[in-house]
């Protein structure tokens, strides 16, 4: 069975239509500029109304370490998901799992993830520039590729490419918006 997380939850309505579909995780969208952004007080609220069983995701790009800290003990969530440059010292020392979300265009991309040997998962996603033009990454560069943790398939996925990217990366799980 594939992991599946829905991002980018704003309001309750969202938190109950996405558990009425039995997905494994939220994501709610701290990163200031998001289309989907809610500020933390607002995603705590939200976090508070997912039903047990379901894991309740921060998401942040390039978190401050008080920001960090904030986030990892408000207790309102299970995991954090770092999706920028944060290095692999902030992953280790954020005092809750972590999703490392890693832009991808080239191998080279995939090569970081070796660095970041303490998240729980990692999430490979387009780089958004190429997102605006609808593109996803080329899913090739995962094929054969082993990692130290499970991955998210990110970017882009929607019905019409869906099920060929499961069927050639076979991740861990998926991330949709």
């Amino acid at each position: 069975m594939t992991f599946i997380k829905v991002c980018g939850v704003t309001r309750r309505q969202d938190v109950d239509a996405a558990a009425g579909l039995g997905v494994d995780a939220l994501g709610f969208i701290l990163v200031e500029g998001s289309p989907r952004r809610v500020p933390l007080e607002e995603a705590v609220s939200l976090a508070g109304s997912v039903p047990a069983g379901i894991r309740r995701v921060a998401v942040m790009m390039n978190p401050s370490p008080g920001e960090l800290a904030e986030a990892a003990a408000c207790g309102a969530f299970d995991l954090l998901q770092l999706h920028g440059e944060e290095t692999p010292e902030m992953v280790e020392g954020a005092g809750i799992d972590v999703i490392k979300g890693l832009s991808v265009s080239g191998p080279a991309d995939l090569d970081r993830a070796a660095a970041y040997g303490a998240a729980r998962y990692f999430l490979f996603d387009s780089r958004k520039r190429e997102m605006a033009k609808g593109s996803v990454f080329d899913h090739e560069l995962l094929s054969g590729r082993t990692f130290a943790r499970p991955f998210i398939l990110a970017g882009g996925l929607g019905p019409d490419n869906l099920w060929d990217a499961l069927s050639l990366v076979r991740p861990f799980g998926v991330d949709l918006n």
